[in-house]
């Protein structure tokens, strides 16, 4: 089934983004026009300085309500977190209209049954996975990974012991390169690569727990996203997936890759795709929904060579003063080489808690070759540490 189109007379010039995280594709929503009312669960400052309005989201998405209840005419399109709550999803469908997956296309791609039958087709593997760690080795061969999991939080070895008390599955741990493929998908129309990032190696500089998302950089497309296109065509024909979707794929040095999950929404490094390419992913998605953004195309940023992120994690319980908030901000604007790249985002706002293991700041960087990208975001993230831990 095929999400319908947006009319242009319902979305006017504003509309609503939600998920985990939705500074970047606010951002991106606001490059390409539009006014952004917003709803995650950081409420981070570079956010609320870009958003008409915003609202904050409970950890769990399928006991929330509409965050904007009074602006029922606001399409809405969504990020990281919102595809494991399908549920919530149609019940904002129902209301407003949507400029995203279908929440019946959401289901349909994050189902591993459907997944393992398409990519068989186009000849993808996906681990070997159970339902349960009956009869399963201790070993740490496998992970133990919530069915909700967002980002790689809470993936842990199995080692054996009490099973988690949330929805869970055991996973084979596969060696691998980790990728992330950002692919355009449209109506009656082949995939588009919109780029290919490669997921950063676990730095100690970024502190990520466990499997958690450290940060990514923008690589070369390797031989096998062919393999990855052919994917995404069979998923958009037979459950109407659109718009832009990120597919998560290991690689080995010999490049035999291995599918690990299809986000059906805008994903985080393809923040890095719009540096190295200068657009708005957010009005090549829309767009794919028949919104068309409003008034005429900004000015473009130039195009970056090899751009990367990394996010900085806490190792211990911090809460941001008002003084090092501001010492945050100046330190971004020190560091961008152009006005719409920020060398730093998703700052917290002052007298903010952060607790051990979780995120504190994203920094950027871009450069002509990855090396120097990677360089450049460990030195960054060295800076930023300093800064924040002298927090008492």
């Amino acid at each position: 089934m095929k999400p319908p189109l947006c009319s242009a007379e319902a979305s006017d010039t504003a509309l609503l983004v939600v998920g985990g995280s939705a500074r970047f594709l606010a951002s991106s929503c606001r490059r390409a026009g539009w006014t952004v009312y917003a709803a995650d669960r950081f409420g981070d400052s570079d956010l609320l300085a870009i958003t008409a309005a915003h609202r904050l989201l409970p950890d769990c998405l399928e006991n929330a309500d509409d965050p904007f209840p009074d602006h029922r005419g606001l399409p809405f399109l969504f990020t990281g977190g919102c595809e494991n709550a399908p549920q919530w999803l149609a019940q904002l469908a129902a209301r407003r209209p949507i400029a995203a997956a279908s929440p019946a296309a959401v289901e349909a791609v994050r189902s591993l049954a459907a997944l393992a039958e398409a990519a068989t087709e186009v000849g993808l593997r996906i681990p070997e996975t159970h339902s349960s760690p009956a009869g399963l080795p201790t070993d740490g061969s496998y992970l133990v990974k919530p069915t909700s999991s967002v980002g790689g939080q809470r993936v842990a070895r199995w080692q054996g012991g009490a099973a988690p008390t949330y929805p869970a599955r055991w996973q084979r741990h596969c060696p691998g390169i980790p990728y992330g493929v950002s692919l355009l998908l449209l109506d009656n129309q082949p995939p588009q690569l919109l780029g290919v990032c490669r997921s950063l190696r676990r730095q100690t500089a970024t502190a990520a727990p466990g499997w958690a998302y450290a940060g990514s950089v923008t690589v070369t497309p390797p031989p096998w996203v062919e393999r990855v296109l052919a994917l995404a065509d069979r998923l958009a024909s037979q459950h109407g997936l659109r718009g832009a979707v990120g597919i998560d794929c290991l690689a080995t040095p010999r490049g035999s890759p291995t599918l690990l999950e299809v986000n059906p929404r805008p994903t985080a490094s393809m923040e890095l795709l719009e540096r190295t390419a200068g657009l708005s992913i957010a009005r090549c998605h829309l767009e794919a929904f028949g919104l068309s953004s409003p008034g005429p195309q900004p000015p473009l940023t130039p195009p970056q060579q090899v751009s990367g992120k990394a996010i900085l994690y806490a190792r211990r319980p911090l809460c941001l003063t008002p003084a090092v908030h501001a010492a945050l901000e100046r330190q971004g604007i020190t560091w961008a080489r152009h006005p719409g790249l920020p060398a730093l985002a998703d700052i917290p706002r002052p007298h903010t808690s952060i607790e051990a293991g979780s995120p504190v700041v994203t920094v950027l960087a871009d450069a002509d070759r990855a090396d120097a990208v990677e360089t450049l975001l460990a030195e960054r993230l060295h800076h930023i540490r300093a800064l924040c831990e002298r927090v008492p």
